[in-house]
């Protein structure tokens, strides 16, 4: 086996740049294995040897490494003769790469490319937006084993200087210390000193959106409303009646039956399949359902029928209606809130709670999860037990009070 460190010109990078291979000859044959190097001319390589750029020593180094690491692999290899070169360069990138200390950005896409089949569209989405945050601050070639205490705190810093918000700030810096600890259980990164061990995240502010039952039947009441205002006050009410059901979800029920049977898409990846959620349709909920289902059984709110176009219309026009039934905030999630707190309010337990909601066992192991189990009728008689309450012109502290709280 013979490497040698060479720029393939016809390969070049849709920037104009060219990334540094290693070319390993083996057995008549050729293959190419691409570093995590670029330069800007074919003339920086010179003899195998990068120059003229400002970090060129430090290229070589790591380069001189990787060759002495593929050399030292291949000879503790049997049988080498008989392998193919394409079968080579697998077998030592493979056996390279376990244990390998490696660069943020190489971690951040090795761990999207290992969980992303158990992650949600939105889930992604969040962890390239916050995993490219911190390859911003940090950079690229940025070794996470080199992560420190100092530099967590200085990254919190420089998100709180760009102007984000505690919520955001919280999310980013989580989610730089789960690349942390993807990195130590696979070998990526070592750490002497664990960079978060003193390092103590602010607890999260719970946000207060949900309604009061007096603001949710303003809400259900409202009259001539606009035609996209009242079509997202119905979205709104339709999840609240189905117990704060997220909208996929909703979209995703067969809704001609008289009651649905789910696992939330959220959180399906790591649900034990026969834990799913069951209730009846309330009338309630068939009244608005009936205003907007197709022949196909689909919900179209003046033809939108995707997931997307559909929380554009909760996104733009729940807000303006905000002010008029007297709430600090009204968005989609306020549907979920206020379900939960109004069946908190009436004193339902808090398992029977989870259930409607189609959340997972706050503590699956808590010995009183082995004996008890939620079922529909229990769901059933919860949930018709508030919406009667909403139905009703009762003050909560009346009906509370009627229930003997």
């Amino acid at each position: 086996m013979n490497l040698r460190i060479v720029i393939l010109e016809p390969k070049i990078l849709a920037d104009g740049t060219h990334k540094i291979r290693i070319a390993l000859s083996h057995n008549s044959q050729t293959r190419y294995i691409p570093t995590r190097f670029v330069v800007p001319k074919t003339t920086n390589l010179k003899n195998g040897v990068v120059v003229g750029v400002p970090n060129a020593a430090y290229i070589n180094q790591q380069l001189r490494l990787q060759l002495n690491k593929y050399y030292k692999l291949f000879d503790e290899l049997e049988d080498k003769e008989y392998y193919t070169c394409s079968q080579l360069v697998k077998i030592l990138t493979s056996k390279a790469e376990k244990g390998s200390i490696r660069t943020a950005s190489e971690i951040s896409a090795e761990m999207l490319r290992v969980k992303r089949h158990n992650w949600a569209d939105e889930t992604i989405r969040l962890f390239k937006n916050h995993s490219e945050a911190f390859l911003e601050f940090a950079g690229k070639d940025f070794l996470l084993s080199m992560l420190d205490s100092t530099m967590v705190f200085s990254y919190r810093d420089y998100l709180k200087k760009k102007g984000y918000n505690p919520t955001t700030i919280g999310m980013r810096i989580s989610t730089l210390r789960r690349m942390v600890y993807f990195a130590v259980n696979h070998g990526y990164a070592k750490f002497e000193t664990p960079p978060f061990f003193d390092y103590k995240e602010p607890m999260p502010i719970v946000r207060d959106i949900a309604l009061s039952l007096y603001q949710l039947r303003q809400l259900r009441d409202l009259t001539d409303l606009g035609k996209w205002e009242e079509c997202a006050r119905d979205i709104f009410m339709l999840s609240f009646y189905m117990c704060g059901m997220n909208l996929g979800d909703i979209l995703a029920q067969d809704l001609t039956k008289d009651y649905v049977k789910f696992i939330r898409i959220k959180t399906k990846s790591r649900r034990n399949p026969n834990d799913q959620t069951e209730f009846a349709i309330s009338p309630e909920a068939r009244e608005i359902i009936d205003r907007y289902i197709n022949e196909d059984g689909q919900l179209q709110f003046y033809g939108r029928t995707s997931k997307k176009s559909i929380q554009h219309i909760t996104d733009e026009y729940l807000c303006k209606l905000t002010d008029i039934i007297g709430a600090e905030r009204l968005i989609y999630y306020s549907a979920r809130k206020t379900f939960a707190q109004l069946a908190n309010e009436f004193m339902i337990k808090d398992s029977v709670i989870e259930y409607c909601l189609g959340d997972a066992i706050t503590n699956p192991r808590r010995a009183l999860s082995f004996y008890i189990k939620v079922n529909r009728r229990m769901a059933d008689q919860a949930i018709r037990k508030i919406f009667d309450a909403v139905a009703s012109d009762k003050p909560l502290e009346l009906l509370v009070a009627e229930l003997g709280m």
